[in-house]
């Protein structure tokens, strides 16, 4: 059944790209990275990686399809990783579209901590970077500018990648880790209105789904959040804002407060974020900045940046720089310093092993 499915998919995706405009791109990035202290076993290689990505987008008058997808070639244990980014079909109409397939999407204003983006699942193995990852969705999407409307509809649930020692704690004591069971009563909704006008971005979002970490059965537990958010530009600077409410976890109330300054070159962010556990009746938060400098008409960029947990007083601070020798090459340099809080590793500070310096250099075609 799944090879008859496969081969009706291949064969579709052929005879539509046989009658539609075809755009073809990709990009080789090479990277090393060497960890620093306070690592135990510091100056040593932690990672020797080669990512190979192509970039399919074949597009006609009322239809696309996009295909990001590749290798990784991890050098360190000679292993060769596939994946797929994103690959999705579009349907277009007047002013009402849909996209099925698997997919990226961002809520919400926040550069570093969100209060609202609960939708795609995070990467948790690298708690600085907190990349996130793509899910198996329907979108229908409906445009009456200045007003947007957005409908998810996710069958099939996507977890975080975990860290590794989690992982690992949970195998130690036994527990298995068990992905709600594939049914319609188990699938995902969200929802997302937005308002784009001279004022100011403003959206409100609502979420039923699961959470992206298991619990301590190894189960995962419903999530249910309904939130907002604003930018509100005043000259060179905007001022960015979320709130969230979370009925069915401890900490029930999530909020962030920041600022982007744009002054010709240079960018500066700053977030302040919050929860309030119920639970436990405390207020934890976070704060964090950035700063990024562009030179030499835009090719060198400089960047420094942190985040502060401050209950613990556990955090990290990132730098780096990246040089752009021709719109197809360039190459990129950065450090990550992860430090402990005061009584313990803190929500940070237990990935210290993280401290590292990166090389990096990427050729796109």
């Amino acid at each position: 059944m799944k090879r008859t499915v496969s081969c009706f998919l291949i064969l579709a995706v052929a005879l539509f790209c046989a009658f539609a405009d075809v755009s073809f791109a990709g990009e080789t990035a090479f990277d090393a990275s060497v960890s620093i202290p306070p690592v135990e076993n510091p100056w040593r290689f932690t990672g020797a990686t080669l990512k190979q990505t192509f970039e399919l987008d074949a597009y006609g008058d009322t239809t696309d399809f996009y295909l990001n997808a590749g290798f990784v070639f991890n050098a360190v244990d000679c292993s060769v990783t596939p994946f797929v980014s994103e690959a999705y079909a579009d349907l277009f109409a007047e002013k009402i579209s849909f996209r099925f397939g698997r997919q990226k999407a961002t809520w919400g204003v926040a550069e570093i901590v969100s209060a609202v983006d609960v939708l795609t699942p995070s990467d948790l193995s690298d708690p600085v970077s907190m990349e996130k990852g793509a899910i198996n969705a329907l979108k229908v999407s409906y445009d009456a500018f200045p007003l947007a409307f957005e409908l998810f509809w996710i069958p099939v649930f996507t977890p975080a990648v975990l860290p590794p020692m989690m992982t690992a704690m949970y195998q130690m004591y036994g527990i298995e880790i068990k992905r709600p069971e594939l049914s319609l009563k188990n699938g995902e909704v969200g929802a997302r209105a937005a308002a784009y006008t001279s004022a100011g971005d403003f959206a409100l979002y609502g979420y039923y789904g699961w959470e992206d970490m298991p619990g301590m059965t190894g189960e995962y537990d419903r999530l249910m959040m309904a939130g907002a958010s604003a930018a509100v530009p005043v000259g060179d600077v905007t001022l960015k804002a979320e709130a969230a409410w979370y009925p069915k976890r401890d900490a029930v109330f999530s909020a962030m407060a920041g600022l982007e300054w744009i002054k010709n070159d240079f960018t500066f962010i700053g977030e302040l974020y919050g929860e309030w556990n119920k639970a436990e009746e405390k207020l934890s938060g976070q704060v964090g900045a950035s700063i990024s400098y562009t030179m030499l008409d835009g090719d060198l960029e400089l960047s420094v940046g942190g985040i502060l947990e401050l209950r613990e007083l556990d955090g990290a601070v990132m730098g780096g720089a990246s040089y752009s020798f021709s719109d197809e090459l360039k190459a990129s340099a950065g450090v990550v310093y992860v430090f402990e809080g005061k009584d313990g590793p803190g929500t940070y500070g237990a990935f210290k092993n993280l401290s590292g310096v990166r090389l990096e250099a990427t050729y796109s075609f």
